[in-house]
């Protein structure tokens, strides 16, 4: 993250500090997540971990920031958002999802964002290439009608092993 001291906390204490955040801000995150696949003829299914080291922007609304870029485009900014599927926001940035009984962090990344992803198998370093053909396919919205589009997407917070937030450094236990 940087050289800053690390302090350790809970995964309570990551959700008191994300709920914490009250305007949009950036922040630092190591997260570890599965990779999603598909399973049949998978010898990698369920067993390779995602490792992404990054910049990410939090805290924003993301229907203001899709009507503020389209204005920017000059397209009329009429965009409303729908229910997201992920979760209700309990705070700016903190989404709940009461099926699952899960928190999660909603997140944008811009194209500018600087990301370091590493992939584990068998705790070993792996290269992509080996599983993407099994690798679930990512569908694209078509709802935003600028160039330039928002992509909002959301951390379970049991991912996050790592997080840089006002100013400090904290590794998750």
């Amino acid at each position: 993250m940087n050289n800053k001291t690390t302090k350790k906390i809970s995964q309570t204490e990551l959700l008191e500090l994300l709920l914490s955040v009250d305007k949009p801000t950036f922040v630092n995150i190591k997260s570890k997540t599965k990779v999603r696949m598909n399973k049949t003829g998978n010898p990698y299914h369920d067993q390779v971990m995602k490792i992404v080291s990054g910049n990410y922007f939090i805290g924003g609304s993301y229907e203001d920031m899709v009507n503020i870029r389209m204005k920017k485009e000059g397209v009329e900014g009429t965009f409303v958002s729908e229910e997201c599927k992920v979760g209700q926001h309990i705070s700016k940035c903190v989404q709940f999802n009461e099926e699952r009984g899960r928190n999660y962090l909603q997140y944008f990344i811009f194209d500018n964002s600087i990301h370091s992803v590493e992939y584990e198998f068998e705790g070993n370093y792996i290269d992509r290439e080996l599983f993407r053909s099994f690798e679930v396919k990512k569908s694209q919205s078509s709802r935003q009608p600028q160039e330039n589009k928002h992509k909002p997407q959301s951390f379970m917070l049991e991912s996050i092993v790592g997080i840089s937030l006002f100013g400090e450094v904290y590794e998750i236990e």
